[in-house]
Parts: structure tokens; sequence; C-alpha cells
């Protein structure tokens, strides 16, 4: 079943044998290509039943969690398993797959295989026209990269470039947020001519010391593509490792 522009898909629970990638899904191709964002649909015929509350999920390190050796995702419930190997969901490319993946029944109690560990927010707003300047705030797509720069400076340089081709790729009226994280979670002010990262510190028990929307409002920290695009580019070029 394809759901057009027009429609809003329930959220599946886990467990669910079909889950898009996104709430909406694009009616055609062109009106996939005009987002820019990767588009995908998990279909998963044996899909297993949802895990129990009660159960305890395996716990496992961020740095053992397996990573693409092209890409270097990671990971995750949407990639498609063979025998021996996991194929990664972003780029396609087959990896070797550990012992701690070889079956359904095992991935299905891991922690990093769970879904719903990033949640989407429920309320959409519809646009017909992506590309239209005269949208309001509130109707513009928006896009907030993510980067987490605790690797290397040659996994840091893919992220820059991976970026920077998507800047290409957004249309102009979209809203564009750049966050880093490492053992401090930075955010962007790329309102002015040199774009400055306010880093937030991370606590022992995994919260940060000061609420993000307390150091820079959303509002402040999302700036329209077509008008600042120059500073979010400085802004990914500065991009360092941790």
């Amino acid at each position: 079943h394809v759901l057009s522009t027009g429609q809003t898909a329930n959220a599946p629970s886990r467990g669910s044998m079909l889950r898009p990638s996104l709430r909406r899904t694009p009616e055609s191709a062109p009106i996939k290509d005009s987002a820019g964002l990767p588009w995908g649909c998990c279909i998963m015929p044996l899909s297993p039943g949802e895990v129990s509350e009660s159960r305890a999920l395996d716990p496992v390190l961020a740095d053992q969690v397996p990573r693409c050796i092209e890409c270097f995702g990671y990971i995750n419930v949407y990639c498609m398993f063979e025998r021996k190997a996991w194929i990664c969901s972003l780029c396609g490319c087959k990896n070797d797959l550990p012992q701690r993946y070889s079956s359904s029944t095992q991935r299905a109690v891991l922690e990093e295989m769970q879904r719903g560990i990033i949640d989407l927010l429920e309320d959409c707003v519809e646009v017909t026209d992506v590309y239209d300047g005269a949208l309001k705030a509130e109707e513009r797509p928006a896009c907030v990269a993510v980067v987490d720069v605790s690797g290397s400076e040659d996994f840091v340089e893919m992220a820059r470039s991976g970026i920077l081709a998507l800047l290409e790729a957004l249309p102009g009226p979209t809203l564009f947020g750049l966050v880093t994280v490492s053992g401090s979670v930075g955010v962007y002010d790329m309102r002015h001519a040199f774009p400055r990262c306010y880093s937030v510190a991370v606590e022992e028990d995994g919260e940060l010391a000061v609420p993000l929307a307390d150091v820079l409002p959303l509002d402040c920290m999302l700036v329209q593509v077509s008008t600042h695009k120059d500073r979010i580019v400085a802004a990914v070029e500065s991009l360092p490792p941790a």
C-alpha cells in the first residue's frame, strides 16, 4: 500500500512487518527527489513479535556496534540481513555479520536493533510545493544534521562531504541546523557571517548540563538554506574531530 503526500501513516508498533522511514510517503519519484532526503521502507515478512517491556534488552557499548566499512553507518533495524552478511541501509554495502546478529531472534532483543529510538513528530504540516519562497516558517521543511565528531579526521571529512552534497539537493526554503556530538553536544549559530558553536557538557547520567533550547532556541538554530548557504557551508567545513 503506497501512501500519497496527502495521507499520514500511523506510527507502526515495534515488530510491524512494514515500516516506512518517514511518516509521509512521496507519491512519485520527482517529489521524493525534490525533498533531498533518503526514503525507504523496511519489509519484514517474518518480523518477530513485540518485545515485552518486562524483558531486559541486552546492553552494548557504542564502540561495539558494527559500522559499515563503506559509509561508517551503524548496523540498525532497517538493514537487510543475509546468512553471513548485513547490507547497509544507507549505502547498500555488504558487511560481515557478527555472531551477535546472526539470527532474527537474537536481533529482536538487542537494544541497538530496536525501532522508536528516534521518534518523529506526530504533527505534520502539508505543503504542495517545497520550493515556494513564500512559505511561512512553520510550513518550511527542516533538516538537522547531527554529526558524530568523536571519530577520526577521515570520518569527519566524509561527514562534511555528505552534508555539503545534501545542501545541493535541499530546496531553498528549507531550514537547516547543525549539531555535533562527542564528549559534549555542540549546536551551531549560523545566523551571522562567522558561525559559532555552543558546546554543552554531557553529565555522567547522560543528561545535558543545560537544555539546548536554553543555549540556542530552535528558531535561532535553524536558518534558511537559500539565504544562509555560505554560512552553512562555512560551519560544515569547520567541523573538527573531537
